[in-house]
This record gives structure tokens, sequence and C-alpha cells, in this order.
């Protein structure tokens, strides 16, 4: 036996129960790449060029959308004509990639470009080190810095450590200029590996909703990864480890329970289990990915905003956990297919000016959207095809729901609490709330999630990922 016989083979076999769109085949390494080369070749004539002459200009537009409609139609042709044999896992993300690279191409090159009349304009960033150290006496005088400032920290359960640096980006200024053919390059590529638009002001506001925020040190990236990540990622897929071994399972006869099978209380501790998987797994690779672009300081590719923005028990209602609590990473697919279509919609259905709120259509139209978008790459995992993905949409629809619903009970509760004060001037919130406003609050957003969250996992285990992620 030799070396070679020991080793797993490259590319591992097709899986037994993966379930791939019929007359798909395998993903091969030119349809997988084809895609974001062709996109990033466009991006390459996004950008004006100086001084074009007016003929020479409609051609590179030329080339330019026909390099673009390529790229977008190669994009969601992926999961419809291929999958991952060897993963179910890689198979739902393909889906997810193919939909969202196509949808962002003709963000970039038709919506914004030619209906919006502009293009990612790249922001510049001034990168001065600050001391996180506590205060001499010499520095009390100096103004406090903003409160966000310890964002990172928080989001991550850690705190500074004593004296160590860190570096506070404060944005100075925007540009749709480029200056030669490496500034070009460089600004494609940027654009193209950047999904939630750091870097650029063509997205919606970051996970902070603010333009401040904090670099980490590589120490504190580390540091996040192994107290943290890691552990809650072992914790998590022991749980489902063990719930797959101990229901999930087929036995010798060809008998196991589905997801519906299961009892109440751990189709919740399921469901409970994958929801932090997931999102320690999202941190743990955001931050390894920080940690290898690091060296490119201060370089825009190295500068990784981090995902979340509160600590979990921070988090006490629905709307606050998918703003604060969730990843941003289809921010600018949601905007732009989901919210403002939503705000459209409602303004036109009620009457209400381009200038008035259209809370319920962008809140609505933003799940929707994210509803199709997961659905989508459900399909493509699930036997039974749009059917049995449905579960997806429902959890995204009812999210929604729930998040217009609780903004209409406090908008209620705290008109009758300002009702019942003497009134000597409009109270804020913080005077009107009550001590147990946040436990109530947390008990209604962990309820939500977990409860529709079991659509998600419903899914999940019917395509085999749960049965994946438990290395069965």
């Amino acid at each position: 036996m030799g070396i070679r016989d020991l080793l797993p083979p490259i590319p591992p076999p097709p899986l037994s129960y993966i379930h791939p769109l019929p007359g798909t085949e395998p993903l091969t390494p030119l349809a997988a790449l084809l895609p974001p080369l062709l996109y990033y070749l466009a991006l390459l004539l996004l950008p004006p060029f100086p001084s074009q002459p007016p003929t020479q200009a409609n051609l590179t537009a030329l080339l330019r959308n026909a390099l673009a409609l390529t790229s977008a139609a190669l994009f969601i042709r992926l999961p419809l004509a291929y999958h991952v044999p060897f993963s179910v896992g890689l198979t739902y993300q393909l889906a997810l990639i193919g939909l969202y690279g196509s949808a962002r191409i003709l963000d970039a090159f038709f919506i914004s470009r030619y209906y919006l009349h502009r293009i990612p304009r790249r922001v510049r960033y001034h990168h001065s080190p600050t001391s996180s150290s506590p205060p001499t006496p010499s520095s009390q005088s100096q103004p406090a810095q903003p409160r966000d400032s310890q964002s990172y920290f928080s989001r991550h359960f850690l705190s500074p450590g004593q004296g160590q640096r860190v570096t506070q980006h404060a944005r100075t200024s925007q540009t749709d200029t480029v200056d030669g053919w490496r500034d070009r390059c460089s600004w494609a590529l940027e654009l193209e590996l950047s999904m939630r638009g750091q870097g650029f002001a063509w997205t919606s506001a970051d996970v902070r909703h603010t333009t401040r925020t904090w670099h980490p040190t590589l120490r504190d990236r580390v540091e996040s990864i192994a107290k943290h990540g890691i552990p809650v990622l072992v914790a998590s897929w022991a749980v489902i480890r063990g719930v797959y071994a101990g229901y999930l399972d087929v036995d010798a006869a060809g008998v196991g329970v589905g997801f519906d099978g299961l009892p109440f209380a751990m189709q919740i501790v399921l469901t409970a289990a994958l929801g932090a998987f997931l999102m320690a797994a999202f941190s743990v690779g955001h931050s390894l990915f920080a940690i290898v672009m690091a060296p490119l300081e201060p370089h825009p590719l190295s500068f990784f905003p981090p995902l979340y923005t509160l600590r979990v028990w921070e988090i006490d209602s629905v709307r606050c956990f998918w703003s604060y609590g969730w990843h941003r990473l289809f921010s600018r697919l949601f905007l732009v297919y989901g919210v403002w279509p939503g705000e459209w919609v409602e303004r036109r259905q009620l009457g209400k000016g381009e200038g008035e709120r259209a809370d319920v259509g962008k809140v609505m139209g933003a799940f929707l959207s994210s509803a199709f978008v997961h659905s989508f790459a459900g399909h493509t995992v699930v036997p039974g095809g749009w059917r049995n993905a449905s579960g997806e949409a429902w959890f995204f629809a009812l999210n929604g729901l729930a998040v217009v619903g609780e903004e209409a009970v406090v908008r209620v509760i705290m008109r009758r609490r300002r009702k019942g004060k003497s009134s000597d001037g409009a109270q804020d919130s913080r005077e009107l709330s009550r001590w147990y406003d946040g436990l109530i609050g947390r008990i209604w957003w962990v309820a939500v999630l977990l409860y529709t969250g079991r659509n998600f996992a419903r899914g999940w285990v019917l395509a085999g990922l749960v049965r994946e992620m438990a290395f069965a």
C-alpha cells in the first residue's frame, strides 16, 4: 500500500444521498472560472476613461455590456446546469453564487449605470493608530471616543488589551476616477471581491450603520477565532451530530425519522444548533480571510469590517437581530431587488409621495427578496424542487411579518405610556422604557427565530445537508 492509497481521492467521490436538479452535470473548472473572469474584464471597462472620443467611448460601452451580459448569463447558468457531486453544501452555495453574481452584474452595469446614472465610487480611508489603554490624567481632557468605536470587541466578546494599539478608519473622500491601468485593475478586483460594498459608496450602510469603524489587529482576530468561534463551532457540531445519530440516521432496516418525526423540543434544539453553527462559521471564515489579507494593509483589500454588531444577549427584538445581529453580505442585492421595489409598491398602493416613508414595503421587500434567494438555492438540493424548498421562503416571510408586527406593537405601547405621563414635553424612548421591556424582547426574538427557523432546518434535513454536517 502506497502513500497515495492512504490519501482521500481528489475530488472526493459523489455522495449517494445528494439530490441535484435533473439534467445538471458535475461542475467543471472552466464553468466555475469563466463567469468571474468575464465579470472582471467588464469591470475594467466600467470606470470612465479620461478624454475618450465619443466613438471610442461607444465601442467601449458595447464591449463592456457584452462582457457583462455574457457573465451574468453564465453566473445564473451555474446552478441550473451544474452541481457539486461530492457536497450538498457546496451545491447550495453554487446556487447562491450564481444568483448573486448575475444580480450584482445587472445592478452594476445596467441599473446603476443607466437608470441611476452612477458607478460605484471608491471610498478613501484615513488610517490613524489609536491606543485602547485606560485614560491617563493628561488624556482625560480629550474628547471621548464614539460609543461604536468599541463595537468590534463587543461583537466578538473581547475587550481591548492593556495598551493594545488598533487602527481607526475614517472615511475622508469619494471618487469615481481611476489613475492608470494599474489602479483600474485594482479597482475592479476590489469591487468584485467586496460583497457588502465595503470600500465603496455603492452600498447600503455597513453593519454598524455608520462610516466609522475599528480595524482590529491580527491578535484580535486570532483570539476571536480561538476563544469563541471554534468553541461555538465544536459545541454546535456536537449537538448536530448527536441529533442526527440519535434520531435522523437510517438504521439497518432502512428506517429513519425525518425532521417532522422529531419531538418538538428536539426540533428546537437542532434549529438552534444549526443557527449557532452558521453564525460561528461565518465569523471564523471572515476572520481567516482578514488574517490572510492583512499583509496588504493599507490596501483596501485588507479592509474587513466585522460581520456582526451586537452580542447575542444584547439583541432585544427581531428587527435588532436582522439589522445588527446577522451579516449583511447580501445587503445590496436586497436593497436593489427588494427594498426599492417594496417601497415603490407601498407608495403606489397607498398614494404616498416620493419623500414619504414606506417602512412596511421596505421591510417586506427585503425579506421577500431574501425568501426568493434562499429558496432558489434550496430547490437545487432538496428532492421535490420548489415545493419542498418553500420552507426557507416561509422563514423569511414570517420574520418580515414579525418585524412589521413588533414595530406596530411598540408604537402603540409607547403612545399609551406617553399619554399616561404628565407631559412637560415629549419624552424619549429611554424615559418611557420599563425594566421588563428587554426581557420580553429577548424572549420574543428567540422564540420567533427558533420557531420559524424550523422551516429552514426541515429543508436542510431533507436535502441531506444536516447529514453532511454530521459527517455521517
